[in-house]
Order: C-alpha cells, then sequence, then structure tokens
C-alpha cells in the first residue's frame, strides 16, 4: 500500500483541479489519497461527484489554519464527513476571516498603486486564497520577480502584511472530532520553533485530543524524520505521512514519492487507528 495523506488542489492553493489530483496519484502508484485543501472541501465533493476509480481509496480530508503560541500551525482532519453540518459552517467561517484578510492586503496594495487583486482572486477558481495566491498576484503585476520576494512584502513587516485571524488549535480538533475524523499535526517541524517549543506543542496537540502527526512528508531529512519518530512514539500519537503536494512542476513535493514512516512508527500508523474507515 502506498499512503499519501496530504495533497491540495486549485480550491486552495494548489495549482492543479481535484481530477488531476486524482489522476497523479494514480499514475504514482498512489493506494489511499487524502485531499487535504486549506479550510475547504469542496475538492472532495468534486471528486465524489466525478466517481472514484476502484484502484484507489479516496479519504477525506481538510487541512486547517490555527494559531499556537503566536504561531501559525496547520491541523489536518482525515476521515472527515464532508457534509457534517458543524463542519461546514466552521469552514465557511475560516473563509471569511481569510477573504477579510485578503481584503486588507487589497487596501495596503491600492495605497501603493495597486488594485485588481480580490478581482483575480475571484477568478482563478479559488474558495479559500491564501499568500501564495496574492504573491502569484504581485509577480503577474510586475511588482515582484520571484515568490520569495513577494512573501517578503506579505510577512510581518512588510508592506502588504495583514494578520491571520485564526482559531485556536482545539476548536479545530473538536470540528474535525465531532465530523468523524482524526486530527493531525502537519508537518511539525516547518514551523519556526525550537526543539523545546516543538515538544511542547507535540504533548498540547495530544492533551487538546490530537491523534496524529505527520512524520514523514517532502524535503525531510532521515535526522528529522526519525527525530519526529521518536516523538510521536514519546507522545503516544498515531504518524501519518503526506507529500504536501500542491504543483506538478515542484518534483521534489509529488504525490506519494516520498520516505515510508520510520520502523519504529509502523505498530503506530494512523490507518490502524481504531476510528480509521473509509
Amino acid at each position: 500500500m502506498n499512503f499519501d495523506l496530504h495533497n491540495h488542489s486549485h480550491f486552495s492553493d494548489g495549482k492543479h483541479s481535484p481530477e488531476f489530483v486524482l489522476n497523479r496519484a494514480r499514475q504514482n502508484g498512489v493506494s489511499h489519497l487524502a485531499l487535504t485543501d486549506h479550510d475547504c472541501i469542496e475538492g472532495n465533493l468534486e471528486l465524489r461527484r466525478l466517481g472514484i476509480p476502484p484502484d484507489i481509496q479516496l479519504i477525506s480530508g481538510v487541512e486547517i489554519s490555527t494559531v499556537w503560541n503566536n504561531t501559525e500551525i496547520h491541523v489536518v482532519g482525515l476521515c472527515i464527513d464532508p457534509a457534517h453540518p458543524g463542519l461546514q459552517l466552521f469552514l465557511k467561517n475560516q473563509q471569511k476571516k481569510r477573504w477579510l484578510r485578503i481584503q486588507k492586503m487589497q487596501l495596503a496594495m491600492e495605497k501603493n498603486g495597486i488594485g485588481g487583486l480580490t478581482t483575480f482572486l475571484e477568478n482563478c477558481g479559488c474558495v479559500s486564497p491564501g499568500r501564495s495566491h496574492v504573491a502569484e498576484f504581485l509577480i503577474r503585476q510586475g511588482k515582484a520577480r520571484s515568490h520569495k520576494k513577494a512573501f517578503k512584502s506579505l510577512a510581518r513587516n512588510g508592506r502588504y502584511f495583514a494578520a491571520p485571524q485564526w482559531c485556536e488549535i482545539p476548536d479545530a480538533i473538536a470540528h474535525i472530532t465531532e465530523a468523524g475524523g482524526l486530527a493531525v499535526l502537519a508537518h511539525p517541524h516547518r514551523y519556526p520553533l525550537s526543539n523545546g517549543k516543538l515538544k511542547r506543542l507535540i504533548q498540547e496537540f495530544k492533551q487538546f485530543g490530537g491523534a496524529a502527526m505527520e512524520v514523514s512528508y517532502s524535503n525531510v531529512s532521515n535526522e528529522v524524520r526519525n527525530l519526529l519518530g521518536t516523538l510521536c512514539m514519546d507522545t503516544e500519537l498515531y504518524a501519518s505521512i503526506g507529500s504536501d503536494f500542491h504543483d506538478a512542476n515542484a518534483k521534489w513535493m509529488d504525490i506519494g514519492r516520498l520516505q515510508a514512516l520510520p520502523e519504529m512508527c509502523i505498530k503506530n500508523a494512523i490507518w490502524l487507528h481504531p476510528r480509521w474507515h473509509l
């Protein structure tokens, strides 16, 4: 079996349609795929309308933006019921927060003579916009030479910065759990945290009701993967795996092309969780 439990489509900040993501996963030999767009489940609903081929299992998922200790932390929800009314309402509120943030960025840009951001976003098919979309807009407007340069102007102290208003981690976990899902701490080592704070985040995530953490994902060295595996086992969380796929041109983050879970985590793989279901 080949699991990839973290992927994105154009409904959030991915470059491709949900159908493309599904077909790419099949081409790369993925047997179990989760589409986990940021704060939205429209991609999952589209895939189910299209129909899922028998050679691949689709796990309904989402990735929720939260805040912890003044740091943005992402929580993946797997095995959720996309039709759960409480979860749908919660995600709509998350999307409203995203659009309000975009509007603040647009006001800052208009003061510098740059208009058209919201029109650009409304035409790109995204329901859950983020800074990557704004960065692309700045590049197309000739106001930034690269995504790195564009993000610098969108980061804290940047001229177009707007602070996010995300929910707290326990709120995200509660809504995932109420929708029948399992809450997973996404890509733990990517956050700007010391080893001590990372350990505390993982411990508190478990205390808040989190079920698992990602241990293997794109661009993780063997050293980091083994460290995460140890933290996962020490905290008695289940271990998850996902490429965080966004763009087929980014070969280093391709669907299903990532290292397996460390041997120490095999017995605690998330698909062995008692509440795992397809």
